[in-house]
């Protein structure tokens, strides 16, 4: 497979690292998507933002835990 210094240095196989950018990746595009309607409908996901940086944060802290 893949041979990476980054891989190494975080611990991960090249599908493990796929799979955790992926879901990091679905967060940031759901995100994205509610802030911008939320720019538009400020009633509406009014903590979706801080939500997601929560779930981020836990999401980062958990994967360095392994």
């Amino acid at each position: 497979m893949l041979e990476s210094q980054h891989l190494k240095d975080v611990d991960m196989t090249y599908g493990e690292h796929l799979q955790f950018s992926f879901s990091l990746s679905k967060i940031f595009l759901e995100s994205s998507v509610k802030a911008i309607i939320h720019a538009f409908l400020p009633d509406v996901y009014i903590t979706s933002s801080t939500d997601n940086i929560k779930l981020l944060q836990n999401k980062m802290k958990m994967r360095s835990k392994l």
